[in-house]
């Protein structure tokens, strides 16, 4: 089993690139190997040494974990989202495809919420969905692994068709799949964007091109898959930059294609793009509707979200959101727990493609020839430089288009020095000075002028030794630009520079776990599991962490999601005490009638934490302490006294009950309504409650009149539906476009007479 996911990771590398050679361009030898050692560099231990590409070690600063033994090097404090949020609902999604069901309600967490609408599930994303058959945790480095590969491969065609080199086009693909966003953010759905969208390009480019049927459905397929990618956000940035080529594309005529040719491959992209919108539709429309019942939309617009960086003047700001561009650890490192920048080191340091690229995409401003599309990334880096830079702090998603477009930049200065074409005389020397010595003045300055406001020593050790790599870089950088002009070797070695010092500083941002911290089921847990059936559990303080109970089979009234449906929070507001980011923090229960009310049998505490009767302590030991909560209400319960009622079948997304009522009463549930919930009456649709008039919570409720029912509790949105209608279109048009119709002119043999 160790060996597997790298096994399997290879096998897909190998057919996507035996199908490029076949269909559409293949990759030189020397390029591929580049790619596969950089692989193995970054993933080696996780795809063939049997350890799992998650920050499991972070697990042991909460009960039940707090006895588990520590590891070397620590996981990256940075990366919790990815065992607290994005694993377990990747889990629940998988759980559910392997059970035969639609991923459409996650019903371990909280009240419930929409798993196919969450982005964080990643329910319908082919790169996750192509290792299925492993283990969750296993397939999570092979996932990274291929988004990186991704990221790496269709860069350097992408670049390739736009007419550079071999050497400058892998310049360009390392500092791109090696930079910033792709490799601090490569287990957040925001990697698969990156990964995808060279992939786009490239096969827009094809379009441009060539244009056959074949290249259409390479960009269709493409986009869907980017459309599935999982975080809106940075989704609409990459298609506004999608579409910003289609145009440049169209209206450049420089290769002489008539301007019918090119309105045609404008118009067959279109129609590519559309398609791969409407395929989507069974994700995409239940997350619009779903929206903005959510934490995160409902912050927003109420302005609760603010900067967390300390204020500043207007000139230090604006360091804040640009200086880590150049130099990423100016502000320290939140790795190490100390960083003084903006936000985090993931959010403000993505930019960071590496030096040698950055030297020789400022050196792109004094090109005496353009490549295609290069005005497009010049004026588009200018954009989102501008953006950034802004007070209000928006689109810092922007850092993955600023990054492709300085990759891009760095390869067509690297291309032009290996023609002979950059300007050497006194323009193009001068320029040259200058862009090497603006490059280490920033640096430079990034470093000494901002250490620590509370302690100008803080991870000094990491600065200065980062200050002195860089200019080490810097200087290399220059040398290789000077004296490889005109060679064929300077491209391959500014190559090998970028991967050099991306490896150097993005390494050690994934580092690889052991098994034996995988979700442990420590004695507590395991108490949960044996005892735990049709109940909930929660925990108090910041004891087992929302949504890891999901990981062991268990539900949770807590749950830890921007996309988590506000009202149902502000609902178990009397309960909570305390928030750590978007995770909600619960506190001695002074109405226990609430955690009766949402069927929570067991609370989780810190082993030396007493609560008040009428709890009961059930298990005890030096990590954790269980208590029980007396008379928990089942998921479907009527008003006492009004009848009887018997549980058939519960599942994800659907309960069946039988009920038999003396006089008309109501049926409730602790299940969250977000408008997809329907209760059938033998068959027949209820009229809905209003929650502020007949329940005390924003659940799903029904009157039923007397008698006996059977009660069919069903979650069907309409915008899944309505989506798979649009996919139902979407595949009928697209085999009607890229299917070839059959071959005319000359009439078929007839068939043979039977004997």
């Amino acid at each position: 089993m160790d060996l597997v996911p790298g096994l399997w990771a290879a096998v897909l590398a190998v057919l996507l690139l035996r199908a490029l050679r076949r269909w559409y361009d293949p990759v030189p030898a020397p390029v591929v190997a580049a790619f596969a050692t950089v692989l193995l560099i970054l993933f080696g231990p996780v795809l063939f040494g049997g350890r799992l590409l998650l920050p499991l070690d972070n697990l042991r600063g909460q009960a039940p974990f707090t006895e588990l033994a520590p590891t070397a090097p620590p996981g990256n404090s940075l990366q919790g989202d990815l065992i607290e949020l994005v694993g377990p609902s990747i889990s629940e999604g998988r759980a559910d495809w392997e059970a035969g069901r639609w991923p459409l309600w996650n019903g371990k967490a909280g009240a419930g919420m929409p798993l196919l609408a969450d982005p964080q599930a990643q329910a319908l994303q082919p790169l996750v969905l192509v290792s299925s058959f492993l283990p969750w945790m296993r397939a999570a480095a092979v996932t990274a692994a291929l988004r990186v590969f991704l990221a790496l491969l269709f860069t350097f065609l992408w670049m390739r068709v736009q007419g550079l080199g071999s050497g400058p086009a892998l310049a360009g693909s390392l500092a791109f799949g090696l930079g910033g966003f792709m490799l601090l953010w490569v287990g957040w759905p925001l990697a698969n964007v990156a990964a995808l969208l060279p992939a786009v390009l490239y096969a827009a480019a094809r379009c441009r091109r060539l244009g056959g049927r074949r290249d259409f459905f390479l960009l269709a397929i493409t986009a869907l898959a980017l459309a599935l990618g999982g975080h809106p956000e940075t989704i609409l940035f990459a298609f506004g930059a999608v579409f910003a080529v289609l145009l440049a594309q169209t209206f450049d005529a420089s290769d002489g294609a008539p301007a019918s040719l090119r309105m045609q491959g404008l118009r067959g992209s279109i129609l590519a793009l559309a398609l791969a919108g409407l395929a989507a539709a069974p994700a995409l429309l239940p997350a619009a509707a779903y929206l903005p019942q959510t934490l995160r939309a409902t912050r927003v617009r109420a302005g609760e979200i603010a900067a967390a960086a300390p204020a500043a003047s207007r000139s230090e700001d604006l360091a804040r959101r640009l200086l880590p561009i150049a130099a990423p650890n100016a502000y320290g490192n939140s790795r190490f727990g100390a960083y003084w920048g903006l936000g985090n080191t993931n959010e403000d340091a993505s930019g960071f493609v590496g030096t040698a690229a950055l030297l020789a995409a400022v050196l792109s401003l004094g090109a005496r020839r353009r490549f295609p599309l290069e005005r497009l990334a010049l004026g588009g880096a200018i954009l989102c430089l501008i953006v950034l830079a802004a007070p209000s702090g928006i689109g810092r998603r922007l850092l993955l288009i600023l990054s492709l477009a300085l990759a891009y930049l760095a390869a067509c200065t690297l291309e032009r020095m290996r023609l002979g074409e950059q300007r050497w005389r006194i323009w193009g020397a001068l320029l040259g000075v200058l862009g090497v010595a603006l490059l280490a003045v920033v640096i430079v300055w990034g470093i000494l002028a901002h250490p620590g406001p509370a302690d100008a020593a803080s991870l000094a050790v990491l600065r200065f030794g980062w200050l002195r790599w860089q200019m080490r870089f810097l200087g290399l950088a220059a040398l290789l630009l000077v004296a490889g002009y005109r060679r064929r070797w300077m491209p391959p070695g500014v190559a090998g520079l970028i991967a050099a010092e991306l490896l150097l500083a993005h390494l050690p941002a994934n580092p690889p776990m052991p098994k034996r911290l995988a979700y442990p089921v420590t004695p507590a847990i395991r108490f949960l599991q044996e005892n735990t059936r049709r109940t909930r559990i929660a925990a108090l303080g910041r004891a087992l962490p929302p949504n890891l109970a999901s990981v062991y089979g268990l539900s949770d009234a807590r749950v830890y999601n921007p996309m988590a449906p506000r009202a149902y929070l502000d609902w178990l507001a009397p309960a909570i005490t305390g928030w750590n980011g978007e995770s909600p923090e619960l506190g001695v229960p002074r109405r226990p009638f609430l955690y009766r009310r949402l069927g929570v049998r067991y609370l989780l505490t810190e082993p030396g934490v007493l609560l008040p009767p009428p709890l009961r302590r059930a298990f005890a030991d030096a990590s954790a302490a269980v208590w029980e909560v007396p008379g928990p209400l089942p998921r479907l319960f009527i008003e006492p006294g009004a009848g009887q009622m018997r549980l058939q079948s519960l599942a994800v997304d659907h309960l069946q009950v039988q009920v038999s009522l003396a006089r008309e009463a109501a049926v409730e549930t602790s299940i969250y309504q977000d408008g997809g919930w329907r209760m059938l009456r033998n068959g027949v649709r209820c009229p809905p409650m209003v929650p502020e008039k007949t329940t005390d919570g924003p659940f799903v409720a029904a009157r039923l009149p007397a008698g006996a029912w059977q009660v069919d509790l069903l979650y069907r949105p309409a915008a899944f539906v309505w989506g798979c209608v649009l996919a139902a279109l979407a595949l009928a048009l697209g085999a009607a476009a890229f299917t070839a119709p059959p071959p005319t002119g000359r009439a078929a043999a007839p068939l043979p007479e039977a004997p």
